[in-house]
């Protein structure tokens, strides 16, 4: 991560595998308040915002498959990787910058959320 003032540790990488998907909420004085969805697919490990912006239903419950989760009210499909609305149904969600370091995964919240 480019900017580590903005960075946040979230859940040891073994606990996310175990579950495949865990949420998060935050509060940031820099960076205000986020609630995540990080996805863990097999391969990769992803974070949106956790609402569709469309009916804000939680994309944590929502199903994982081939590099998208859907919305689990009204079925929109967001690309994992970058909160792309991959459908056409509804507007982008948020992606956030994601890594594993020293069996942590990490988030960053994206530069544009600074106060």
């Amino acid at each position: 991560m480019k900017n580590p003032t903005n960075e946040f540790e979230l859940i040891s990488f073994e606990e996310l595998k175990r579950r495949k998907v865990a949420t998060f909420e935050f509060r940031s004085p820099s960076f205000g308040l986020h609630d995540i969805a990080v996805f863990w697919d097999g391969t990769n490990v992803y974070a949106l915002e956790n609402a569709c912006p469309h009916l804000f239903g939680a994309l944590s419950d929502g199903i994982v498959r081939s590099g998208e989760v859907s919305c689990p009210l009204h079925g929109a499909m967001f690309d994992l990787a970058t909160g792309k609305c991959t459908d056409s149904y509804t507007i982008d969600t948020t992606s956030y910058g994601i890594e594993v370091r020293e069996g942590m995964v990490w988030v960053s919240a994206p530069e544009e959320s600074r106060a």
